[in-house]
Formats: structure tokens, sequence, C-alpha cells
């Protein structure tokens, strides 16, 4: 904990003062209000705890210190400490600033340079400097002669900045490893302490991570992108809370807040940390909590498309792709793996600049200097895909290296063909081919061949020959199981990019290498095919997995309809008898619980797709036991809310709803769908106008070209 010049006088005049000492006494000796000197005690209170004294209150006598003199002698040499510090400019700029958010009251310039060591006119050169700093997070810094130093300002705005200097002195692994070494040897406390400028109590920041970790434990949905970040959030808010620092204005997107499950998330965190510390924490704070879940890079859960994430966001992102496909002239728009990516990276993205949340990319600078053609291409066309929004240069950085991985894997893309061998018949062949296909998109021509037909001067330049079983007469080949394990994917995709495929050039090492490969292959993969036991579970571990997605495919495909839909005077009565009809279905067992399930997802934002006349309702209830995905075609046409919340004339409304409580493979499918919505304008147009036979007919298509897909994963 940082000790200011005034508090450690206070710390001084309570140790020296045996028979105690008022608080009129203190605010005399330092020459300011009593009122600040009670705020200054809460404060050392905290601190006194970890050296076993206590603050008496005695009527008459003001304020006693009591507790051990061994201890009190250990404080008396902290605060007395005079050894100078030498600092870099940055550095004594950065604990001036550290001083100057944490104090409640004006500081004289005086003190200023009194604590850190340096001359009054050092300071005022810096106060100069750090002005720039504070205005880009909307803080003033006043300076009046008699009157001292003070940063005005919000206090969410105040503890940004606070955050902002904790992630310039440290990173997240930088902060892992001194929590780490703190709490296996506490005696490293100072330090580390000073290594973060004093902003966080190591103790606070340690039962923090306990707490979340507690509640991860417990089922929350904390993910691993937030959970470091979210510490320091929470930290700093039980610190400025105990403080007396409190937010006492909400944002302009408070109440869509409390509409998310982020929110309830950040009840439950909150609440479990008014247990662990004692304090009541107002619901303001609460909501911002949520606003850091919401704001934190989401990672990749295979479902986005069906959770709050927008259409609209998945069509912004497929523009990009393109348009920065066609600056750069590399192919993207079929790298599914940076749609994904982007799509998780622009949601909370969006959300932290509707808010004005500041985001920190530590890589900012390597990446301006090493990719500089490709941000600049990248910030022109989010300036013309996004027009509303204003990307700050740290996301631009972010979507740089999004799209730079993707610019990479193109360059390994050689064209390169495969022999499949398998003995368990064409079926099994097919499905390891399309495996392939999908895990290296490199083989881009396949071959199906009998082990009893192919030799060696059978097989093309560019061809890599995989097969389920032992080939005597062929070297190189890959040996693999019929469901091929991410091992051999890993395998074949590293010998396939580490291979010169210019049948000119290939050299005595690359031969080597590839008789190498052969011969490990031989040893039939030790690690997998030749291990029955492992076979056999993988075995009835993928037909599980195959038996319970197909019937979930067959349970959408069963119940799919298209329906005419008469004329509906309101929004909310479209819902309602929608719900209705859904019950009379019997798909759902409740209309008035999913009526109002889809009335709140409409208040989170719109549902019409941008630039079609369709409009995408769902949810997932408990009212709800099945997955369904239905059509409805209205009579007349409504003027709807877009997911750009721009009005849109809808024609069909795509419903679509499951149970609350649904495992991963069922949100993955109705994700799959909710894209293939808008996977292309041909897919668009038969959404918008197909009959139902139409509709049913791509439905079935491809959702059986996804379980082929997915039955290798």
């Amino acid at each position: 904990m940082y000790l200011s010049a005034r508090e450690r006088h206070i710390i001084q005049y309570l140790i020296e003062a045996e028979q105690g000492i008022t608080i009129k006494e203190i605010a005399d000796r330092l020459n300011v209000s009593t009122r600040t000197i009670h705020r200054d005690i809460q404060g050392i209170e905290q601190m006194l705890t970890q050296y076993e004294l206590t603050l008496e209150r005695q009527s008459g006598v003001g304020l006693k210190l009591t507790g051990r003199d061994t201890k009190k002698i250990e404080l008396k040499e902290l605060i007395t400490e005079s050894e100078p510090n030498e600092y870099t400019p940055w550095e004594r700029q950065q604990l001036l600033l550290s001083i100057l958010l944490q104090e409640r009251e004006p500081v004289k310039l005086f003190t200023l340079a009194k604590e850190i060591g340096v001359t009054i006119a050092t300071i005022s050169n810096d106060l100069n400097k750090i002005n720039d700093w504070l205005q880009s997070f909307d803080l003033e810094m006043v300076r009046k002669r008699s009157y001292g130093i003070e940063i005005q300002g919000d206090e969410p705005k105040k503890r940004m900045a606070l955050r902002r200097l904790i992630t310039d002195k440290v990173s997240e692994e930088e902060l892992v490893s001194i929590l780490e070494s703190y709490r296996l040897k506490s005696e490293l406390g100072e330090q580390a302490s000073e290594k973060l400028l004093y902003l966080i109590d190591l103790n606070v920041i340690l039962k923090v991570l306990e707490t979340l970790h507690e509640l991860r434990r417990g089922g929350e949905p904390i993910a691993d992108v937030s959970y470091v970040g979210l510490a320091v959030h929470l930290s700093l808010a039980v610190d400025r809370i105990k403080r007396g620092e409190k937010i006492e204005k909400h944002s302009d997107g408070f109440e869509k807040v409390l509409k998310t499950k982020e929110y309830e998330a950040a009840k439950r965190l909150v609440k479990k940390l008014e247990e662990t510390f004692s304090i009541d924490i107002p619901q303001i704070e609460v909501a911002y909590v949520a606003m850091h879940l919401l704001g934190a890079k989401q990672g990749d859960d295979g479902s986005f498309f069906f959770q709050e994430t927008s259409l609209d966001i998945a069509m912004q992102a497929k523009k990009l792709i393109e348009a920065v496909g066609v600056r750069t002239g590399v192919a993207l728009t079929n790298d599914h793996s940076l749609l994904e990516g982007l799509i998780s990276h622009l949601k909370p993205a969006l959300f932290r600049m509707e808010q004005g949340m500041k985001i920190y990319n530590s890589m900012l600078p390597a990446i301006k200097e090493g990719y500089a053609p490709l941000f600049n291409t990248i910030k022109e066309c989010v300036v013309e895909i996004f027009p509303t929004w204003s990307f700050p240069d740290e996301e631009i950085g972010y979507l740089v290296m999004h799209f730079g991985s993707a610019i990479e894997r193109s360059k390994k893309k050689a064209v390169i063909k495969a022999i499949v061998i398998c003995s368990s018949g064409i079926g099994t062949s097919k499905l390891l081919a399309t495996r392939l296909e999908k895990e290296i998109p490199e083989i881009q021509g396949i071959t199906h061949m009998s082990a009893f037909d192919i030799t060696q001067d059978q097989i093309p330049d560019h061809t890599v020959v995989i097969s389920t079983v032992p080939l005597m007469s062929i070297d190189p080949y890959f040996l693999v199981n019929p469901f091929l394990s991410k091992k051999e994917v890993d395998r074949i995709r590293q010998y396939i990019h580490s291979y010169n495929w210019n049948p000119n050039n290939k050299t005595k090492e690359q031969a080597a290498d590839a008789k190498e490969v052969s011969q490990m292959e031989h040893q039939i993969d030790a690690e997998s095919a030749s291990d029955d036991k492992w076979a056999k579970e993988t075995v009835l571990s993928e037909l599980g997995y195959i038996e319970q997605l197909s019937s979930l495919i067959n349970s959408v495909l069963s119940h799919f309809k298209l329906k005419s839909w008469p004329v509906c005077e309101s929004l909310n009565e479209l819902i309602i008898q929608l719900a209705k009809d859904q019950e009379d279905s019997s798909l759902v067992r409740n209309s008035e619980l999913v009526a109002d399930a889809l009335m709140k997802r409409e208040e989170l934002g719109g549902l019409a797709i941008p630039g079609t006349t369709l409009a995408l309702f769902h949810t997932r209830s408990d009212a709800v036991d099945i997955a369904t995905f239905t059509v409805h075609e209205l009579e007349e046409s409504m003027l709807l809310r877009g997911m750009d919340n721009e009005d849109t004339e809808v024609k069909r409304i795509l419903l679509m709803l499951a149970p609350l409580e649904w495992n991963r493979e069922g949100l993955e499918l109705m994700s799959f769908i909710s894209a293939l919505v808008i996977e292309s304008s041909e897919s668009i147009r038969q959404f918008e106008t197909g009959d139902e036979q139409e509709i049913f007919t791509l439905l079935e298509k491809k959702l059986k070209e996804y379980l082929i897909t997915k039955l290798q994963k």
C-alpha cells in the first residue's frame, strides 16, 4: 500500500504519542482539515493490520496506537526510510500520477518534490508532461498557487487511469509472477508493491483471485482472457470503496447492462466480495463489473452466432475480410478461423468503444513497426465498413494480429494432392478424406486407391500418401487411425509445410526427412493406431458424439416448417402469437415464458438482419425442451429494429428456440444454422423467398455436410 508523506507523518505522530493524540492536534500540525485526517486514517488502519497494530479511540484522549512494541519499531523503520530512489523521467512521472490519483485533497508542489526526492522545478516540469496523458482519460489537472495540485474527474475515469498505470508498469504475465512470489514469500511484499507503484494492495488482489477461482470452480463463466484484468479491476474497486471513493453516476449504457447475463454473473461475484471483505458494494459498482465482463476479449466457444452476438457483427466481419482481401490481394474469404476470431473480438470491442472504455495493447509499437502497410490498410477498411465508429489504434492493432495470422496461413497453402488408402471400404475412406480437406486445406485433390493397386511409380509429384493399413512398397507415407487424431493431423501438416514441393528442388536432406517420417509412421503410431485400448475408447466416444449430433440434426429437420402469418398490430403481439403457435405444436411447454424471453432478447438489440427482409428471433428458455428452427412468412411486412439499430422492413421471421441448459454440441449446431443464413447472397435469397421444400433441402444438404465435418473432431 502506498503511503503519502502526510500519512507517514500521521503514523509517526501516532507512534510517538504513547498517551494518545486527537484528530485536531494532528490536523493542526499538518495544516489540513480534520476531515482530511479522518479520511487518511481509514487507509492507515488497513495498513496497520499487516503489523498486528490497531487504533483505539478513547474519549478525551483521541487516537492511541496499540500492539507489540516490536511491531511499532518495524513500522517506524518503514516510514523513516530515507534512502533515495533513482527513477527515469517516465518512472518518476508514473509515481507522480499514482500519488495524485490516490489523493482526495490537493497536494502542494513542495510536498510532491520532497516525497519523490527531486527539486520543485523537476516536479513542475513533470506535471506539464503528464497533463496530456491525463486528458486522454478525460481527467483534468488543477494547479493553483496556495491551493496545490489536484486531479479532477469522474471516479470511473480515475480507475481507468489507475489500471492503465498498472498495465504500463507490468504485463499480465509479470503480475501473475509477482503475486505468486508474494504468496509464497511474503517478505517480498515491499519490493512487489514498489513494482506496482503501490496502486494495488497485494493482500486484496490475492483474496480477489481466490474468490474468482472459487466462483469459477462453482461453474461461473469467467474466461481466462479476462481473469487477471478482472482481478485488477475488482481490487482497485475494493480499495477505492474502502477509501470512500465510490462511483456516483452511471454511464449511458447502464440500463442496457442491467438486462444482460453478465450483470447476473456480476451480482453473484460482488455478493461474494462483500462477504470476503465485509463491505457494502453499491448496485452501480455491480454494473461496472458487468461492463468489464462485457468488454473483456471473448474466447471462441464455437457458438458465437447463437449467443448475444448479432448477425450484424458477423456480416460486418465478412465485409471487413473481403475489403482487406481486395486491398492485399490475398484470398481470405474462406478462412473460417479468421471470421470466428474477428467476431469474437469485434463484439466486446464495439461495446468498449460505445462505453468509452479504453484498451491497452502492449504490442502496438511492434505491430506498427513490423506490419505498417497492413496496419494502414486495415485502418482504411475499418473506416469504410464501420463509418460511424472511431477505432483507436489499440483496437486496430488487435485486428492486425488476426489478419496477419490469416495471411501467414494463406502463404503456406501449396497445391498438394493426396492418395487415401483404407481397408474399411469407401465409407471410411470418404470420411477420412473429408477430415483431411477440412483440417489441411492445402490438400486440394484426393484420390481413393486400394492397397493392392498402388505402386511407387503411380504416385504423382506434389502428392502425399495417407493410409489406414501398412504399405510395404510405398515410401514415404503416413499410417493413421481411421478417425485421424489431432496428433496425426499435426504431423501431416508439419510435413507438408516443411517440405519443398517443387519436384526439381528436392534435396537429399528433404528426402532423408521424408524417409525419417516414413520410418516413424511405420511404427504403427504407438500412441494411436497400435493401441487397441485407445482406439476402442476413441471409437466409442466418436460413435456417441455422432449419435448425439445425428439425433439433434434429425430433430431440427423433422420440426422445420414454413408457415404464413396473419397481420399483427405490434411486435409484442407477433412474439406472443409465435410462442403460442409453438406451444400448440407441442414444441414448448409454456408460451408465456418463451414470449417473455424473446421480448427481453429484443430489448438487448434489434433482430432484423440489415440488408435483408429477414429477422432472426432466437432465445433459450427453461420452457423449451427440444431445439427448433422455423420460418414464418408475414402476410404484410413489418418495420422492425435492425441489428444496426436502423428500422428495417421484414417479411419473414426466422424463429430459433433452444433449451436454457444445453450441451455444447447443440449450441454449435444452432450457431451453424444462424451462420448459414448469411453465408452468401444465394443463401440469403433462399431464406427470403424460397418455399418450404427449397429451404428444407438447403438445411438438409448443409447439415449433412456439417455432420461429416464434425465426425472426426
